[in-house]
């Protein structure tokens, strides 16, 4: 589903010019997450460039916030430094070769960008995201069904 929808938006990017490669990288958040101090950053910056002309998706995105609904909680640093290089290096400046796709959990999204660096609901602006509803039962059994008819 989420990577299928990435794939079309980063042909109709490409097509339209706006994107050089059009191509999808998928990580998920604890991707970017380094294991001592500084390496958050690096590895931040690292998956960034390789990313350009690409859709990069961060999947699970809200867990790079470890505090809890109140605000209050855990300060990672490592997560924070990942956010904090996220919004130093995604400008919406014209020309710039990369579009950064965050996916999760509604809720858990929306608390993530109520509590971490505002300069990211900025970036990543909640009240404009997609919202892929669940599927019901009967929805997934048709799936089900159209999948195992092409086997």
């Amino acid at each position: 589903g989420k990577t299928s929808v990435a794939s079309i938006y980063g042909r109709i990017l490409a097509d339209l010019g706006l994107l050089s490669k059009g191509e999808v990288i998928l990580k998920c958040a604890s991707d970017f997450v380094g294991e001592h101090l500084g390496s958050s950053e690096k590895t931040t910056q690292g998956i960034l460039k390789s990313a350009e002309g690409c859709v990069l998706v961060i999947d699970e995105a809200y867990s790079l916030y470890s505090g809890s609904a109140s605000g209050s909680g855990t300060n990672d640093p490592y997560k924070t430094a990942v956010i904090d290089t996220l919004v130093e290096k995604i400008q919406a400046k014209p020309g710039a070769d990369i579009a950064v796709v965050m996916i999760g959990y509604q809720e858990e999204m929306e608390l993530m960008m109520r509590n971490v660096n505002p300069g990211l609901s900025r970036r990543f602006q909640i009240g404009d995201a997609f919202h892929f509803p669940d599927f019901d039962d009967a929805a997934l059994i048709r799936i089900i069904m159209a999948s195992s008819r092409k086997r």
